[in-house]
């Protein structure tokens, strides 16, 4: 062994543990979340739409969805999150600790104090909110996020804002449509308990889960097409950031690539991979008149 080897070996030794290191870590998030669903709830992992009739272990990147007819909860330790009927939310793949992102509908949280060690980051598309233990009911659609905190504490915060953070105690409601300030208060708007789903009114109970080696695994998918992806694609969510690598090998064929062109208004951070810039051509390099003559003067 040369000495160069001798001396890299252990710099590479170190580069080895360190990656296998950050992929355990981002395993074990990974698959923290298990769903348990009620009904057939539609999960689109990486390019693929499948449909899901019983437990699995949801990955980052998760993007999921009940109908009118199904609901589910997904739970790690000490955390439970309800979904109600029609409701699309995501397990945000952008975030190093526990992180969804409510597109639309409506969900219930319930976290004990053992899960308190890591907050629990929550995106919508009018409000931002990190919760750690307590117990919540919210609802999003693409411009407007109600919630009521039964009980716990939470951090709020704008997501033009972020910076400018809340905190919020037990039985408060809060309010917010995109653009305007927060409407605080101590009860619920009428409308929103109205229209809240009928379980949600009692406390979330665990539902027993089979062991990690007999949950299923999602088979006999289908691609994605743009009609599974539109709403997501234009959602006012930090999610967003990373669709465009994710669905690019979707963009090289037809018709997905068309349906991206005709909607590239809403779309911006697609144009590069529709309409790519030119590859830079390499200039010659100039070569000064002197350093061109190989003769020499006597």
């Amino acid at each position: 062994m040369t000495a160069m080897n001798v001396r890299t070996l252990p710099q590479a030794l170190r580069l080895g543990i360190a990656i296998a290191c950050l992929c355990a870590f981002q395993s074990a998030h990974a698959g923290q979340f298990v769903l348990l669903p009620e009904g057939t709830v539609t999960l689109i992992r990486a390019t693929t739409v499948f449909n899901v009739d019983a437990p699995i272990a949801l990955e980052q990147g998760d993007l999921l969805a009940t109908s009118a007819q199904s609901s589910a909860q997904i739970e790690a330790d000490g955390t439970i999150v309800a979904l109600g009927a029609d409701t699309r939310i995501a397990v945000d793949a952008a975030r190093g600790s526990d992180s969804l992102a409510l597109l639309s509908g409506w969900i219930k949280i319930a976290r004990t104090p053992a899960a308190a060690t890591a907050p629990l980051s929550l995106d919508t598309a009018a409000l931002d909110a990190v919760m750690r233990d307590g117990a919540a009911v919210l609802h999003a659609s693409r411009d407007a996020t109600s919630l009521f905190l039964e009980t716990g504490s939470m951090t709020l915060a704008l997501p033009e804002h972020a910076d400018a953070q809340r905190s919020l105690d037990g039985e408060h409601y809060v309010g917010r449509e995109a653009g305007k300030p927060l409407d605080v208060s101590a009860r619920p708007a009428p409308s929103f308990i109205a229209t809240m789903p009928l379980p949600f009114r009692d406390p979330l109970a665990s539902v027993p889960a089979p062991t990690k080696a007999k949950l299923a695994v999602p088979s006999q998918g289908r691609p994605a097409t743009f009609a599974d992806l539109a709403d997501w694609l234009v959602a006012p969510l930090g999610i967003r950031r990373s669709f465009v690598t994710r669905f690019r090998p979707l963009a090289q064929g037809e018709p997905f690539r068309s349906q991206v062109r005709q909607n590239l208004r809403n779309l911006p951070e697609w144009r590069r991979v529709l309409c790519p810039p030119p590859a830079m051509q390499r200039r010659r390099a100039v070569v000064p008149m002197q350093a061109q003559s190989t003769e020499v003067e006597s």
